[in-house]
């Protein structure tokens, strides 16, 4: 039998907060396997298997509906899926290759040995952990707590699958932008790109017309590079690339 580790135990182990823990099982997406006679969550080894899933995918730009949808699928593969994402991180900037690392040798491992090395499990969610903490860290370094309290409130009026929808289609129109930096600015398949990201930008910001100043200081903090190396957003490459597209109509 494995070991088990309290709620704490897991965040300290894995950066990653107790707060978002209690999410993730409030939500089924990460239930303890079981609960200590004082009532304590305890999660076991293959919870922070799924876990390092969870991590890594939401860092991948999935929402956690769409997460939730893959692990529950009975023909999931995971050591498919590891090497999908080894993949995915690799294509990232050089920041992100010690989180590539760490899945990569997770994967490696259970090819080689046929078991689970759960110290590496934990190296890979610390990795991909540290990166998320250092996301919601930008955010707040670059909004007002009163901004802060918008973006939640436009959470809030905005219907779950509306958001996950936005954020799977911003996930595939960038990954599209970003393999045709060389196309053609003028060409049929720029401007198809270009029309989706109009509609899609306009879409988005849907829900933040109540709120002009927190519109005015998203689009200020773009303009700056504030969100520059976070690939789940906008970078100033794909700016470029659709100014051009823009230009040449």
């Amino acid at each position: 039998m494995g070991r088990s580790y309290r709620v704490g135990e897991v965040a300290t182990l894995t950066r990653v907060s107790v707060r978002t823990l209690h999410h993730y099982d409030r939500i089924g997406l990460l239930r303890p396997a079981a609960h200590s006679s004082g009532g304590y969550r305890m999660y076991g080894e293959s919870d922070l298997l799924r876990l390092q899933q969870i991590l890594t995918l939401r860092y991948l730009g999935f929402p956690l509906k769409r997460i939730g949808e893959l692990l529950g699928r009975p023909d999931f593969d995971l050591v498919a899926s590891l090497r999908v994402q080894r993949q995915a991180l690799r294509e990232r900037s050089a920041e992100l290759e010690r989180i590539s690392t760490a899945v990569g040798d997770l994967v490696e491992r259970r090819l080689e040995t046929g078991a689970w090395s759960w110290e590496l499990v934990i190296e890979a969610s610390q990795a991909v952990g540290a990166s998320l903490t250092q996301r919601e860290e930008t955010m707040e370094a670059h909004y007002t707590p009163e901004q802060m309290k918008q973006f939640a409130a436009v959470g809030e009026t905005t219907p779950p699958e509306e958001i996950a929808s936005i954020e799977r289609e911003w996930t595939e129109l960038l990954a599209e932008v970003r393999a045709n930096y060389d196309l053609d600015p003028a060409s049929a398949t720029a401007r198809a790109l270009g029309d989706r990201a109009e509609a899609l930008t306009a879409r988005t910001m849907r829900g933040y017309e109540p709120y002009p100043e927190l519109t005015e200081a998203i689009g200020a903090n773009y303009e700056k590079g504030a969100f520059e190396g976070n690939m789940l957003a906008p970078q100033a490459a794909d700016f470029a690339f659709l100014a051009r597209v823009k230009a040449a109509r």
